[in-house]
Order: structure tokens, then sequence, then C-alpha cells
């Protein structure tokens, strides 16, 4: 049964036997941040379940558990329950979720419940085909304060604001945020750190690096190309395939670490370096390692499926070993620079980089495994008070020997409309902000889940200061 055929009153028996109304009513439940998503989206009427009915129906002064026509026009109608919102903190976000993850079941070779959460039953999964399209839109001027500058021209590092992002954990090792506002159809930005230089592993989150580098060379050669008609030596070898197996890890083609030490080769490991260099403006930075397995093709070559044209060569050079050191300012930089790419002056782009292959890389990195940002907008309750989302984003996570640390990074890019704002005159306040974060953790029990949880509450509090403006 839907929500909205609810026509009488049911008993609870009879609500419990129906796992579609189940299903649906915890999808509700969820949106308003009373239930968590994910794989505990399941149909099974539990005391999750139970308790998050009784807190809606407390919100909003229903009788308890009595599931009859208002109590279906109310949880249909309802968009926010705004106590979510204000009563949320750090800590008490983190101790929720630690308890969702110790609920959730892995499988595979999955590690935390929100780090390897998947696409598979996102909101947002039917909406990635949208993300390059509302990245096109430019947004009536905003009020910008003396904080929020020009985007800064590639090479040029931009001043942060190093003790801004101090409220997160201690668990948080390094951090950067870069928001952004529209001024004269242009983006300006305001950027926070913690310890946002700091030269440090950030694991697969760096593999977005030689994917947007493969787009700029390519672009290079031919302006024109799109890199959804490119392909890797034998044609049955997409271009965007790869990204997504990158990206994804779904295995499709092959795995995601030899995927990326592939397109690596496309460049010599010091050319690529220089790269980053040129355009991050941190000269401190090494790339010039691969990921733990060997290249996919050792010597790829990039072709135009349209013309047959070989577009990119391998490099003689090969890889190194254990030099892939750099900062959570760098993949800001990156992930501001594809989301804003429109929106930023040309010289602050990628560069040769066109909009028509940036918008398949956006597209494959609606598919990261990490959910961070949704679980944020799910546990703040603000699901449906928000519209036009983007979120693309890269996972990465690793024990390093020489610290004995487990360690857990994320890079992001998140675009959404506040709809709470929403008047005659305007369709809401645009949100819009990358940012990158690495997580810390000593051996002990339980460190995965803990330092999962701590990275998914460090993001739901940034996401938090935010909409609330307090950042």
């Amino acid at each position: 049964m839907k929500i909205e055929n609810i026509s009488g009153l049911l008993s609870t028996e009879q609500v419990k036997a129906d796992k579609e109304l189940i299903t649906e009513i915890q999808i509700k439940l969820r949106s308003l941040g009373l239930y968590p998503g994910g794989k505990l989206i399941d149909g099974d009427y539990g005391p999750m379940t139970e308790g998050a009915i009784k807190q809606f129906c407390q919100a909003i002064d229903l009788p308890l558990l009595r599931f009859d026509e208002n109590f279906a026009w109310r949880l249909l109608i309802t968009k926010q329950l705004p106590f979510i919102l204000q009563s949320a903190n750090q800590e008490s976000v983190f101790q929720k979720l630690l308890t969702t993850a110790k609920k959730t079941r892995l499988t595979g070779d999955d590690v935390a419940a929100f780090l390897h959460r998947d696409i598979k039953n996102s909101t947002y999964i039917t909406q990635i085909n949208e993300y390059s399209n509302r990245l096109t839109a430019k947004y009536e001027n905003q009020s910008i304060n003396s904080t929020y500058n020009n985007y800064p021209q590639r090479g040029t590092i931009p001043s942060i604001e190093n003790q801004s992002l101090n409220f997160l954990d201690s668990v948080i090792a390094e951090a950067c945020v870069c928001l952004g506002k529209f001024d004269s159809g242009e983006i300006k930005t305001r950027w926070l750190g913690k310890n946002p230089l700091t030269k440090n592993q950030f694991w697969s989150a760096t593999k977005i690096i030689p994917i947007l580098n493969v787009v700029c060379e390519a672009n290079s050669k031919l302006a024109n190309l799109d890199l959804e008609s490119c392909y890797i030596n034998d044609k049955k070898y997409s271009f965007i395939d790869i990204v997504l197996d990158i990206v994804s890890y779904r295995n499709k083609i092959t795995s995601s670490n030899s995927a990326t030490a592939m397109l690596k080769r496309f460049q010599t490991p010091l050319g690529l370096e220089n790269w980053l260099k040129s355009i991050t403006g941190n000269q401190q930075l090494e790339f010039r390692s691969g990921y733990g397995e060997t290249p996919f093709i050792t010597q790829p070559s990039l072709f135009d499926r349209l013309t047959g044209k070989q577009i990119l060569n391998a490099a003689t050079t090969g890889l190194e070993a254990d030099k892939n050191y750099l900062s959570a300012y760098d993949l800001t930089r990156l992930m501001s620079m594809l989301g804003w790419h429109l929106h930023i002056n040309e010289s602050a782009r990628l560069p040769s980089a066109q909009w028509h292959s940036l918008k398949d890389i956006i597209y494959a990195m609606g598919y990261d495994k990490a959910r961070y940002v949704e679980v944020a907008l799910e546990t703040l309750g603000l699901e449906k008070t928000i519209s036009a989302s983007v979120i693309i984003s890269k996972l990465g996570y690793g024990y390093s020997n020489s610290r004995n640390t487990f360690e857990i990074t994320y890079t992001a890019f998140v675009q959404f409309i506040d709809e709470r704002f929403k008047s005659t005159n305007q369709l809401g306040k645009l949100r819009t902000l990358a940012m990158t974060l690495r997580g810390v953790k000593n051996p002990g029990n339980d460190t995965w889940r803990e330092l999962d949880a701590r990275m998914a509450a460090g993001v739901t509090e940034i996401i938090r200061r935010v909409v609330i403006e307090e950042i």
C-alpha cells in the first residue's frame, strides 16, 4: 500500500505486514531526519522504525501509532521539523551515526557504513544526469561581505582562514572548505581551513587528479573532443567506463587502483606533479606514485571513437613509489574548479578543459560510494527543503604502516537551493561549496566504524553551519 492510499484506521499489525508501506514510511521519516537511510531502508518494522514514528507523532502533536488518514496526510505534507536542525551538534550527531553504523550490515570488502554506503539506495541516483545542467545556471547576486574575493588565478594559493574549521573534532586532522557566492555572474569565494596546507597522504581521493589531467591534455590536443566518445586502446574500453570504475569501485572493466595507475601513464610522474603544482600553486606537494597495483594497460593510448584519431600516448617513464602527498587545499581547489568551471575566469580554470568533457566527469563522480553529504542532509532533516542538488565526491581510506593509523579522506563538491528561504521574489538561497577532510585514528576497537562516524559527523557539522549561516 502507498501512504496516500491509507483511507481508514490501520492496526499496527496490518502496517507491520505491509513491506511496501513501511518502506515508504521509512523514506519519509529519513527525509525529516528521524530515520537513517542506506541499507536500513528495508521495509521491516522494528524498534528503530517505531521509535521514529513516535518521534514524528510527538513532534506534530498526533496520537502515537495511530495509522489513519490524518497520520498519512501529515507525513506526506511535512517538509521539515525545525527542532532537528536546531538541536543538532557534532557530538550528538556522532553518537547517532555511530549507533546507525553498528546496526548496518556490511557486505564484501566494505569496512564502514557511510564510507561504503553506495549509491544504490540513494535519493539522488535519479538526479545525477541533471548535475551538469544544474551547474550551468548563473544565480542572482548574493549578499557578500569583504571575506569573499575573486576566485584565485591558476598557480596562486588563496588567503585561507586557518583557524575557521577548528570546530571540527580532533580526529579530523586536516580540512579545507571553499564557500562560493555569485556576484555579477561570477563566483566569489571564501577559503576556510584546519591545517589546510599540511602535506599528507589522501589515499584514493587523489584519483581525481589523473582523471582531470587526461581531460585537460586531451582537450588541449582537440578542443571539440568529447571524452564520452573516447576509448583506451581496444574499443571495448570506454574512457568514461574507466572513470566510473575508478569512482564507484564497480570493477566492470578493472579495479579502481589499476585503472588510475593506467591513467597516470599518460604523463611522466614529474610532469603530472608539475602540472598539479601549476594549478594549485602548492609547490610542496608530491604526486609521482601509483596505487598499489600495476596499471591495467601499461602503454595506454586514448582514441576518439568518432574520428579514429589517436589523441594521447603513454609516457615512457614509470611510476615511483610512496610519492602521493598533497594537502586538503589541493583537492578542494580541484573540486571547486570542476564544479564552478563555467563561473570563474578563464585564467583560473582547469587549463584547456572544455565543459562538454568535464560534464562527463561530473556524471561519473556522482557515483562515489561514500555518501557523507547525503547522510548530512538526512541527519539534519533537510532533504525535502532543498532542490537542484549536486553531490559529487571521491573517497579514500587506508591503514598507514609508517604512521600506525587508520585514515579516511573525502573530497566533495555540493550545491543546492535552500528552499526554506523561498518567497515570491526568489527560489531560495544558493548553497555551493567544495570541501576536503582527512580523518585519522589510532588502532583500537571498532576503529573503522568510529572514524567513519566522525567523518560523517564532521561533514554534517559543516553543512549545518552553512545552512544556518554560522560559517
